[in-house]
């Protein structure tokens, strides 16, 4: 018994290395597309990143940071699912009936999730734009007040009532700049790109 599961063993050895390679060739090229395609992202975003030079510097630095790592993660989520549906392939499972059933799940979680993806590619935009930030005069949508948090989803606005209006970033249409907020006049803290995604 021993010895005919070894010699089977033996025998699919040529075949087992075969997968073997051609897994491995399918991760490492994946990995050069990202590598290659988050150099080509990051040479786009990085004039955007250098704006906003008389603003507070952990601001700047959170806002670079952001700037440069969110297109590369997206990319790299979309390489890699692609890349793990060619080695599901290698190994024969059915490809098709897989990423129909990925695809359908994807489509059904975007549209749950459409009005925070809205928030992101806002708020992104606003980012790279150097919009907005802690500290900032300024009229949104009609409303004027003080911008005294800012995330990706979200612009947190105190009025000169003392309320606080919280906007969604895909709300933001409008936006009259009265005074930026420079480094000395920034909050410390106000800006967290990342909380509350």
């Amino acid at each position: 018994m021993l010895q005919s599961t070894l010699s089977d063993l033996l025998a699919r050895w040529p075949t087992f290395l075969f997968i073997a390679i051609r897994v491995l060739f399918i991760a490492v090229a994946f990995e050069a597309a990202a590598w290659f395609l988050g150099t080509r992202l990051q040479k786009l975003t990085a004039p955007f990143a250098s704006l906003g030079g008389e603003r507070d510097a952990r601001w700047r630095q959170l806002r670079r940071e952001t700037l440069l790592k969110t297109p590369k993660i997206a990319l790299r989520t979309l390489l890699y699912s692609v890349a793990l549906v060619l080695i599901f392939n290698v190994f024969g499972l059915p490809v098709l009936e897989l990423a129909l059933s990925i695809g359908a799940v994807a489509l059904l979680f975007g549209l749950a999730l459409m009005p925070l993806m809205q928030d992101i590619a806002q708020g992104f935009a606003l980012l790279s734009e150097d919009t907005l930030a802690p500290g900032d005069a300024v009229e949104v949508n009609g409303i004027q007040g003080t911008v005294e948090r800012w995330t990706l989803r979200g612009t947190w606005l105190r009025d000169r009532e003392g309320r606080l209006v919280v906007l969604s970033n895909r709300d933001v249409r409008q936006v009259v700049i009265y005074k930026r907020a420079v480094a000395s006049e920034q909050p410390k803290a106000a800006f967290d790109p990342l909380k509350n995604k």
